[in-house]
């Protein structure tokens, strides 16, 4: 069951990862007839986005340390901030193409029909299914820790070994000249 403990850390810096690098890679791209290039990332677009996807880093961290009734709770967050961050990211995929509109305006001075005939190409880029992707992979991961967070190892039983029968650690038995291991 370690196994199952990396690949719940491993997931989750996964999801942060992805929903981070889909916060700040641009999700529209204008380019207007005097050449001039606009976008508009994932942060401007849903600006939760990079605070969700440091949440599911944070409970990636957080979690190899955890004792039983913590990987609960933690399980429980991870799959509320990863299910947060697909309907965050899409929310946003709708208001990507008006974030590009307001950054438009704000160039050209411009809108409407006006606006229209300023506007060289649109794009939309699949950054948003990337922000998806890491939301859903995070609370997938959430509901694999609480599946199986119960039949992990005690970290506790592990630092045990360490201790010695009376009241020192295993700094006095090295001290005393002995093998703490033991």
């Amino acid at each position: 069951m370690r196994r199952a403990r990396l690949v719940a850390v491993l997931g989750l810096l996964t999801a942060g990862g992805l929903g981070l690098l889909a916060a700040t890679q641009p999700w529209a791209q204008a380019a207007l007839v005097d050449g001039r290039e606009l976008a508009a990332s994932g942060q401007d677009v849903v600006a939760s986005l990079p605070i969700l996807a440091f949440v599911l880093v944070a409970l990636a961290l957080v979690l190899p340390i955890a004792g039983r009734a913590w990987r609960y709770v933690l399980g429980a967050l991870a799959i509320l901030a990863g299910g947060l961050l697909v309907a965050e990211a899409w929310g946003g995929t709708a208001e990507a193409a008006e974030a590009l509109v307001a950054l438009i305006a704000e160039a050209t001075g411009l809108a409407g029909a006006a606006q229209q005939a300023e506007v060289a190409a649109r794009t939309l880029t699949g950054w948003p299914g990337a922000a998806i992707a890491g939301g859903a992979l995070g609370a997938l991961v959430g509901a694999w820790v609480l599946a199986t967070g119960a039949r992990w190892p005690a970290r506790a039983a592990r630092a045990a070994r360490y201790e010695r029968t009376g009241s020192g650690l295993a700094w006095d038995v090295m001290d005393d000249g002995e093998d703490p291991t033991r």
